[in-house]
């Protein structure tokens, strides 16, 4: 991992700072104008994080447009932050080096060597990936959280930084104004994962107190509802807990 890629154009080398929404597919330097790739920086989990966010937030708007969609089979969006990770075996049939894949939703590894395909169970067991990407999520979800005690310093200049735990994906130094990529620092699906988690508690609390506030409003009940199913599917997603 890089500690010092930042957000820094690949046209200019200037330190340019992301859009708020990472929806946006594309954006523009601040100083040379050129466009750049919002997923480059921010990376596709916290991109699908806002995705599955921008979701989310029409549910609550037409809560009953979205019970009907989930009747319908009209699947949410996946929020994507899969194990990258492999583990080395011997192809059973050839004895090649295979680079089992630990993520989730690949079901079949096929041998470079000898072509042949092989279930990834055959190598490591779903029960086996699965801890083994929750202790990946562990260690990511700490990682963030000892960032955010400790502060983040600048690569400029040296400055300490507050790192906030709401999912934040760029700071700016509050010394030179230097733009700070969190995931230079910290695993980018830990991030993501925080952005989406608050995003669905915030949505989920205001929800509540607008039902506190109108009792009578038996539609913000539904939306409470099926803001929290997709939350939870989403997350159960990312561990590879819903069948593909």
């Amino acid at each position: 991992m890089s500690h010092d890629r930042g957000v820094t154009c690949s046209a200019c080398g200037a330190s340019t700072p992301l859009p708020d929404d990472l929806r946006v597919a594309t954006f523009t330097c601040a100083f040379c104008r050129a466009t750049l790739e919002t997923a480059r920086y921010a990376g596709k989990q916290a991109v699908t994080a806002d995705v599955l966010t921008a979701h989310l937030e029409g549910v609550v708007a037409n809560p009953q447009q979205a019970m009907q969609d989930m009747k319908d089979g009209v699947r949410a969006p996946v929020f994507e932050d899969e194990n990258q990770a492999t583990r080395a075996a011997a192809c059973t049939r050839c004895g090649g080096r295979l680079a089992v894949p630990l993520n989730l939703r690949i079901h079949q590894v096929t041998c470079g060597a000898c072509g042949a395909t092989h279930p990834v169970a055959q190598y490591v067991s779903d029960a086996e990936r699965l801890a083994l990407d929750m202790e990946r999520q562990q260690r990511g979800n700490e990682a963030l959280r000892n960032l955010a005690q400790s502060g983040v310093a600048c690569t400029k200049c040296g400055g300490r930084n507050e790192v906030p735990t709401d999912g934040t994906v760029q700071i700016v130094c509050r010394f030179c104004s230097q733009t700070i990529l969190l995931s230079d620092h910290v695993d980018a699906g830990a991030i993501a994962r925080a952005r989406l988690k608050n995003a669905v508690f915030g949505m989920k609390d205001e929800l509540r107190a607008r039902e506190e506030r109108s009792q009578r409003n038996w539609r913000i009940g539904i939306a409470v509802f099926v803001v929290l199913a997709l939350g939870t599917l989403a997350i159960a997603n990312v561990m590879g807990l819903i069948p593909h």
